[in-house]
């Protein structure tokens, strides 16, 4: 164990970018517990996430905060020659971080681990869960918040609109220009973004549906199919981002899960529960003990 401040762990991504990742030793004598992996939003760094990582720390849990690509610490820059989509986060990043968070916290390679998602994080976790690989990493379940899809069925209006513009709009600016800007054309303020993740996203809210990945190796439609992994979804009431229908839409890619979609009263929006966060950790010690960890 490396002390109990946290620390930080580079993991290098096969393109050569690299990220790092934050690490929370659990508290003195705390019992073992799995391991808990976050995953950020889209345009959102690991750094947004310290107070609910520190949290769950302080409650036993060895936690590492991962990146997406291109996000927060990530050194890799989305361009025409540097692309990158849901698979290729789902089988590298993914992977690389949960075994470099083992490695640093001295933990074997199927050590029990359940990662704590926000949005897009869990979108991409779901396709991890359902990969053969799973197993080998360890992995046990998820709790996501405001962790949906953005099919803009699940949305009512005025965002419907927005995410159907959306959905034709920002694929073909990052199509002409080989990524998604940051800057002033940077309307939804998630940064410098790839064009091919961001071709699925806008794919995924037009069809509800993860079938046409660049580099699929698997069907993973079908494999959300078969997924038995216990997943549970949660959004606070005010999440303007994630409404519970879409929830509900992710929850139904994966019906042998049986996930639960979950309400909290309280107004913490979309990202506030990252900063303030109480409910979410006490819900989440609930998740470990009802799936029995």
């Amino acid at each position: 164990m490396k002390g109990t401040a946290a620390q930080s762990c580079l993991v290098v991504m096969p393109d050569g970018s690299a990220s790092r990742v934050l690490m929370y030793p659990p508290a003195a004598g705390s019992p073992d517990r799995p391991l808990v992996v976050i995953w950020p939003g889209f345009g959102m760094g690991a750094h947004y996430y310290r107070p609910i990582a520190a949290e769950l720390a302080s409650r036993g849990f060895p936690v590492a905060v991962g990146e997406l690509r291109g996000q927060g610490s990530s050194t890799a820059l989305a361009s025409f020659s540097d692309r990158w989509g849901y698979h290729d986060l789902a089988t590298q990043d993914y992977p690389r971080t949960v075994r470099a968070a083992k490695s640093w916290f001295d933990l074997p390679s199927d050590y029990p681990t359940v990662f704590l998602t926000h949005s897009m994080g869990g979108q991409i976790g779901a396709l991890v869960l359902a990969r053969p690989e799973a197993a080998d990493l360890g992995l046990r379940g998820m709790m996501g918040v405001g962790t949906g899809t953005p099919f803009h069925r699940a949305f009512p209006n005025p965002e419907r609109r927005r995410l159907r513009l959306g959905a034709v709009m920002m694929p073909a600016v990052s199509r002409l220009l080989g990524h998604w800007p940051s800057g002033p054309l940077d309307i939804t303020n998630y940064g410098r973004q790839s064009d091919v993740q961001l071709r699925e996203w806008a794919r995924f809210g037009r069809r509800n549906a993860l079938d046409r990945l660049r580099g699929r190796d698997i069907d993973y439609m079908a494999a959300l199919q078969k997924l038995r992994l216990p997943v549970l979804l949660t959004r606070f009431s005010n999440d303007e981002d994630c409404p519970r229908a879409s929830a509900e839409a992710l929850a139904r890619l994966m019906p042998k899960a049986y996930p639960h979609v979950e309400e909290f009263p309280e107004t913490l929006g979309h990202n506030r529960w990252a900063r303030e966060p109480g409910i979410v950790a006490g819900r989440f010690e609930r998740f470990i003990d009802e799936i029995g960890l």
